[in-house]
């Protein structure tokens, strides 16, 4: 366990803070979190993480005024002062403690923690096998593609997928079309064309999927199970994991990795830019 956390921007030893048991996070899911990879002691991709955390502070309406430079410095220096040279930083934004269901006001505070991990993207040798969750459907509306402190289908579709021996499930939306997996965006590949779930059909805002909607032609819209079935390709993406492709998806079986491959390939090019 490593030694410091940052509140807000004070660096602090973690025996140091406790939240209280009146933290709306806690009480009210009034909250959302962000976590970004570590490589090099640095926050790979921040200027996408950051607009996320902008937008949604927004949906919140948390007063939040610290600039993307001076966040960004403050978990650099998270990552040096615990000597992470790879892995994960979470960062967990709350509204101050205050109120019932109406808060006091919309004042808000931050923490975040960093785990030592991969210091680097790596392409999976063996595709993933996924499963299906749609015992619980997502609803679509504001919230959807926000990474809320609430994520409860998210956790029930992870304890099916280690219950069936899946390494993860895709999710469905109201509307019954599939949109994610229980942490990751999702991509399919029909005849070379890149496709991925819209915002507007509930999938979370990835800063992975942002990435590669931005530097790839890629289609949004809406993707069926059937769609799913007669893929060439399909892939997950997330900002921890980058580019992972998928070999079989119940029993269907994908014989190809080829665009994932060079969405992947993009990324490590990234890295090297920005690192």
């Amino acid at each position: 366990m490593n030694k410091y956390i940052l509140h807000n921007q004070d660096l602090l030893r973690r025996e140091e803070f406790s939240l209280q048991i009146d933290n709306r996070s806690f009480l009210y899911s009034d909250g959302f979190f962000e976590t970004i990879k570590v490589m090099n002691f640095k926050c790979f991709n921040f200027s996408y993480h950051f607009k996320r955390i902008e937008n949604s502070c927004n949906l919140f309406k948390f007063n939040f005024n610290i600039s993307e430079t001076h966040l960004n410095n403050l978990l650099d220096e998270l990552a040096k002062e615990n000597n992470v040279i790879g892995g994960r930083v979470r960062v967990v934004f709350f509204r101050d403690s205050g109120g019932k269901y109406l808060p006091l006001n919309n004042s808000s505070s931050f923490v975040a923690e960093i785990e030592a991990g991969e210091n680097s993207f790596s392409f999976n040798e063996n595709g993933l096998q996924i499963g299906l969750y749609n015992r619980i459907k997502k609803g679509i509306n504001s919230l959807s593609n926000c990474k809320s402190t609430s994520a409860p289908i998210s956790v029930f579709a992870s304890m099916y997928a280690k219950e069936n021996n899946f390494d993860d499930c895709l999710i469905v939306n109201s509307d019954n079309n599939i949109i994610q997996s229980t942490n990751s965006n999702l991509f399919i590949v029909r005849d070379n064309c890149i496709i991925t779930p819209p915002i507007l059909d509930a999938c979370v805002s990835g800063t992975m999927r942002s990435f590669i909607i931005q530097n790839f032609e890629v289609q949004e819209r809406s993707i069926t199970e059937h769609e799913i079935l007669v893929a060439d390709e399909l892939f997950l993406t997330n900002a921890i994991k980058g580019v992972r492709w998928v070999g079989k998806f119940l029993e269907k079986k994908y014989q190809s990795n080829k665009i994932a491959k060079l969405v992947f390939d993009k990324l490590i090019s990234e890295t090297y830019l920005q690192l």
